[in-house]
Formats: structure tokens, C-alpha cells, sequence
């Protein structure tokens, strides 16, 4: 196989489309074990044929590339969202990156021309410790490609389910804080799974509706939460509007209540205090307890980022990279980058193997309620998104154009 690309074309700051073919899995093992990708945290929705999922971190200068794969050499067809590889400056340059040939493995979220959707999230505390291995002697997968791998390959959770019983997967070995752990959202249309791995097993949780940063096995109420759960609040954010989600718009309003930026908001009830546990906090400094004002440490590392960025824009501040809504019904994507509130429609058609982008402005309006989950931890304040929908078709062509005139994807 040869790799193959397509010129990224622009669609919005920071957020570019392209198509990519022939690419090596044996040097994307190799390349991000030597490369690990940055650490993530994330928030995931499965409802019906939706599949929603906010992509979390810093915000730095990495571009997210909505990224199409056709149907070649077995593989399915597909759509997803790659993130945190190249920065933007590199494919504003227009210079050809090594980078891009690893553009399709980074991909965090996406649907097939088979109806199956995955995504995957950061379990940022490792109480339950690093997979080194879930089957030895079998092909290695590090956990940065599982994505893409089923993306590629499975036409169902149950399919997925079998390809990763089948490869001897592990965690990123180094980098952020030492190397972590990743879970993933499997759906189709028959329903959703969380699959995790834990003491070099795959464990499986289905019906699964939300998915952020602990572990799902085992738990069936607080007293079963690690003492160092990440992403307790976003979970409970996505719990209490859930009854809510009734189509494509009202998943990714529901998304929009759990932007990342919200870890700033020391008006936020509660406080999102689990965001503060990681593997970088010292453990000495105590377990988390839901509903616990900011500690001491909490608020001068809050001040420290907003003066450290202030007036310098929103490089490197924690924030929701991208949201993204997937229907695997008819395999389409709307999706929000860097919490800008612009809504991007992109379209997956498995005959013709393209992706056509529209483009939906979109106005926000805020509004307090009150919240509760499933553990009864808390209760919640949010924003709700309404949306205008723009009659601009773009055309589907695929040169590159300027950002002045209208949007263009490649084929």
C-alpha cells in the first residue's frame, strides 16, 4: 500500500478536511510508542443512532482534520475527527508534513459506511494501573489506534468486540503523565458498549448512555468510584439532560453543557473539582469528595492559567476542542470546533464515498436549571444551544480554495 492524501482544505480556525488512503499501521505502532500523542480527557452520549462526544483538552495550536477514508483494500468507508497531531501553522504553510501520513490513526471519534460508531476517551487516573498487554504473542495495537481500527474494520459492536479480543493491546507507554489509559464508545444500531481493559483484560459494559474519565466496570453507584474518578461532574451534566436528547441538535446542546472551559468557572454548582484529579496530583493532598468547594491548590492553579493566557487569546487553556454529533443512520456529522458555537454539517455517502460539508450558524443563549444523575451526586448549571439553519449548500470539489469564498472538500 501507498500512503495517499488529499490537500487539507479549511473549513474553519483550526478545523480542516481531508482524505487519506493506504496508510501503515505497523508505522503508527512504531511512531507514537517513540511519539506519544497528548493526554485527553473527553465526554461521550450514545442515544438511538446518535452518537455524541466533546473532545477535551488544551487547546494549543493542533488543528482538528475531519478526515475521509473510502472503502479500499477491505476496509470500510469513513468519516471521523483527527485532533491533536499537526499544528495549523504546518498546513497553513502548505509544507508536506511526515505528520500527515499519521493523520488517520489520531482520529477520536467517527462512523462507517457501516453503521458502526466508536470514539474514545482518557482515563486520566490510573488507579487500576497501565495495560502493558490484553493478549500476549497476538499482533500489538497501542491504544492511540483502536479508533481508527475499527473504524476500518467493524461493522458492529459485536465485530469490534471480537477484533480487540484478537490483538494484544496496550496503553501509551510514556508521555503525559507517565502514559495513560484510554476507554472506548462502541455503537451500532442494535445499541452501545463501553469497552475497557483491566489487569490485561477486555471488559465490557453495555447499554451504556455517557462515557467520561473513570471506569465504568464495575461500578454501579458511588461507593464503587475510584477515590481519584475523573470527570465525575461532566458525567453528571450529560446524566441530568439526557431525557432531553431528541435529534442531532438537542445531543450536541446537551455537549455544549459540558465544554471543558466550565473547569474555570469557579461559579459552576458544583465545582468541578474532579477535573483537578489526575496523575500529576499528589494523592497526599486527599480523595475527591463530590460537592467539595475548590480547594486552596485548585484556586491558585486557576489563577495561574488565566493570568498566564491572559490577553494572549486561548492557546494551551483547558477547553472542548471539538463536539461532534454522528447519526449512524444515515451517516452524517455536525460538529462545533474549539467551543466556538459555528456548526459544521459533513455527510458520509458510502456509494459515492464522499463527504459534503454545509455550513449552520448557530447562537447561544444562557439559562440555569437545576441537575441530578444517577448516583444523586449534584447539581448542575448549563447552556443550551439553539440553532439557525443556514440554506448555503457548499459545493463538494476538491482544490483548495481561500477561506473568503465558500468551503470545499476534498475527494
Amino acid at each position: 500500500m501507498v500512503f495517499r492524501r488529499s490537500e487539507p482544505v479549511r473549513i474553519d480556525d483550526m478545523l480542516y478536511c481531508m482524505s487519506c488512503s493506504g496508510y501503515d499501521y505497523g508505522a503508527a505502532e512504531t511512531f507514537f510508542g517513540e511519539n506519544p500523542p497528548d493526554g485527553f480527557s473527553c465526554s461521550a452520549v450514545s442515544k438511538g443512532t446518535l452518537l455524541g462526544r466533546n473532545y477535551d483538552w488544551a487547546i494549543g495550536d493542533k488543528a482538528d482534520i475531519v478526515v475521509r477514508t473510502p472503502a479500499e483494500y477491505g476496509k470500510h468507508a469513513s468519516l471521523g475527527v483527527s485532533s491533536s497531531l499537526i499544528p495549523s501553522c504546518d498546513i497553513e504553510s502548505g509544507a508536506d508534513s511526515p505528520l500527515y501520513q499519521y493523520v488517520p490513526f489520531m482520529t477520536m471519534d467517527g462512523v462507517n459506511d457501516a453503521g458502526f460508531a466508536c470514539c474514545v476517551n482518557g482515563i486520566t487516573v490510573s488507579d487500576r494501573g497501565k495495560t502493558s498487554s490484553t493478549r500476549p504473542g497476538a499482533e500489538r495495537m497501542s491504544m492511540a489506534l483502536v479508533v481508527r481500527y475499527l473504524l476500518d474494520n467493524a461493522g458492529s459492536v459485536h465485530e469490534a468486540v471480537e477484533l480487540l479480543r484478537g490483538k494484544d493491546i496496550h496503553s501509551i507507554p510514556k508521555g503525559h503523565m507517565g502514559g495513560f489509559e484510554m476507554h472506548y464508545m462502541l455503537m451500532d444500531s442494535v445499541g452501545s458498549a463501553a469497552a475497557e481493559f483491566i489487569g490485561g483484560k477486555l471488559c465490557l459494559t453495555y447499554g451504556v448512555r455517557i462515557l467520561s474519565n473513570f471506569h465504568l466496570t464495575g461500578v454501579y453507584g458511588r461507593k464503587d468510584l475510584s477515590p481519584h474518578s475523573h470527570g465525575l461532574e461532566r458525567f453528571g451534566v450529560l446524566s441530568d439532560g439526557y431525557a432531553g436528547v431528541s435529534g442531532r441538535d438537542s445531543m450536541m446542546s446537551l455537549l455544549s453543557e459540558a465544554w471543558y472551559s466550565r473547569t474555570y468557572d469557579r461559579s459552576t454548582v458544583p465545582f468541578w473539582y474532579s477535573e483537578y484529579y489526575n496523575d500529576y496530583t499528589r494523592k497526599g493532598e486527599g480523595d475527591f469528595r463530590v460537592g467539595m468547594e475548590a480547594e486552596s491548590w485548585m484556586e491558585a492553579r486557576i489563577d495561574r492559567a488565566i493570568k498566564k493566557f491572559d490577553g494572549k487569546g486561548v492557546v494551551d487553556m483547558w477547553h472542548t476542542g471539538h463536539s461532534s454529533v454522528y447519526d449512524i443512520s444515515d451517516g452524517t456529522l455536525d460538529l462545533i470546533a474549539n467551543e466556538t458555537g459555528r456548526k459544521h454539517f459533513f455527510r458520509l455517502r458510502a456509494l459515492a464515498g464522499i463527504i459534503c460539508p454545509d455550513a449552520i450558524g448557530v447562537a447561544w443563549r444562557k439559562r440555569r436549571r437545576s441537575a441530578g444523575w444517577f448516583l444523586s451526586l449534584m447539581e448542575g448549571r448549563s447552556r443550551s444551544l439553539d440553532a439557525r439553519t443556514c440554506p448555503l449548500k457548499y459545493p463538494f470539489r476538491a482544490e483548495s480554495i481561500s477561506a473568503a469564498a465558500s468551503v470545499r472538500c476534498p475527494q
